[in-house]
């Protein structure tokens, strides 16, 4: 027992001089690189003017895109590497440490921008700290949330696919000074957390070189370019489909028979129930003239058709109650008359048959001629409760097609 409580005493003690070794080492590091050095000053040694930065991004989580304003914001790891020459050692001198961990604040750091962004500062720039190499390098990766503008184009609302630009370079520094270029793997999606309406499906990497009216040296920056995807699933349940169902419904009130008096109510309540659904779509998408969903257009066309079968209904009623009033002969012969063989309409007078039988066409102007004119008034609302079934249909349909070619 007593070996193995001695036994245990070395290793404790032995683990506690490594890690007084290791203080020991890294504080005789800090005190060699970084005596005399001000990190206000951008490091360049032997001749060199130029120090190179690339970049890279880690994408943690799409928080929002607020879309009538017009913002992204997101959580990201950035991951930036630069070399400063005036952080040198010999890893052999002091204990083959290869690199140390220092406060963010003692050393150099480009004054790395996200253009386009709503804040004035990038959080966690500061906060962190970085490994410093031996050979000089520095690596600094850090957590940031970021909010930045992002042009919205809804033309495909809910089926559309958003790409919002990250664009990173330095604000004082110009293409001669600090170099900015993409890492090697420049994108991670791998720690990603899903959003529960947004899929980052791709983020594509682009340098440029841009030159500003207010300087001639060229200032380089990298963006990314990042495709947001839409999950479509919960439009097209709470508002397409119900929206499309309703609109169904509008060809029963060509079936109502005027006497129930609710043929003109039916098709209100219809148009009440889209402008609904209308101003709920609405209230998601930006005011912006330029682009115009298809969406919007089908609840436009849809009002539309309400407004006409509205009509049609005003004028059914209307003539169905014209009692004894006189028709006039040619709508008798030219309306009545054909369009009861098109709609498949009984004639007036004539129960017996209908007017698509074989039947002389003279006798059943004859047949309508002996007709009341209430009977005929009936008639002629019946036909155009027939043809209203059927432009109704055949417009639906139609437009529908148009829609989703649009689409």
């Amino acid at each position: 027992m007593d070996l193995k409580i001695n036994f245990l005493l070395i290793i404790v003690w032995h683990a506690f001089l490594v890690d007084v070794e290791c203080l020991s080492t890294t504080k005789q590091i800090y005190d060699a690189i970084f005596t005399g050095y001000d990190n206000g000053l951008r490091p360049v040694c032997g001749g060199a003017t130029l120090v190179n930065l690339s970049i890279g991004v880690a994408v943690r989580q799409l928080i929002d895109l607020d879309e009538p304003n017009q913002v992204m914001k997101i959580n990201l790891w950035i991951r930036l590497k630069w070399n400063d020459c005036l952080l040198q050692w010999r890893p052999s001198e002091f204990n083959n440490t290869e690199y140390i961990a220092v406060p963010i604040s003692r050393i150099w750091t480009p004054d790395l921008t996200l253009y386009d962004s709503l804040t004035t500062e990038m959080y966690g720039m500061d906060k962190y700290r970085a490994l410093v190499y031996s050979d000089g390098s520095i690596h600094y990766n850090f957590p940031t949330l970021v909010e930045v503008i992002c042009q919205i184009d809804v033309t495909s609302f809910p089926f559309d696919t958003q790409i919002c630009s990250l664009i990173f370079g330095s604000w004082v520094y110009h293409g001669l000074q600090v170099d900015i270029q993409p890492r090697k793997s420049p994108i991670d999606l791998s720690s990603m957390k899903s959003n529960v309406e947004w899929l980052i499906p791709k983020i594509e990497v682009e340098r440029h070189v841009v030159t500003y009216g207010c300087c001639p040296e060229p200032y380089p920056d990298v963006t990314f370019n990042i495709h947001i995807e839409r999950k479509p699933a919960y439009y097209v349940t709470n508002i397409i489909i119900p929206s499309i169902m309703i609109t169904s419904i509008g060809v029963l009130c060509f079936f109502l028979p005027v006497e129930s008096g609710e043929k003109a109510s039916l098709v209100i309540m219809i148009t009440l129930a889209m402008s609904v659904f209308q101003l709920l779509v609405a209230d998601k998408l930006p005011p912006s003239a330029e682009a115009t969903p298809w969406i919007m257009f089908f609840f436009n066309f849809i009002l539309g058709m309400s407004a006409i079968t509205t009509t049609i209904q005003v004028v059914v009623i209307n003539i169905y109650y014209r009692g004894e009033k006189q028709i006039p002969e040619w709508i008798k012969k030219g309306i009545i008359v054909p369009l009861c063989l098109m709609m498949f309409v009984k004639i007036p007078g004539n129960p017996s048959s209908t007017c698509c039988n074989e039947e002389n066409v003279w006798d059943l102007v004859k047949d309508v001629e002996e007709s009341t004119n209430t009977e005929l008034w009936k008639c002629l609302s019946v036909v155009i409760d027939r043809l209203g079934i059927l432009i109704f249909s055949i417009t639906l349909i139609s437009g529908c097609f148009i829609v989703y070619s649009v689409k």
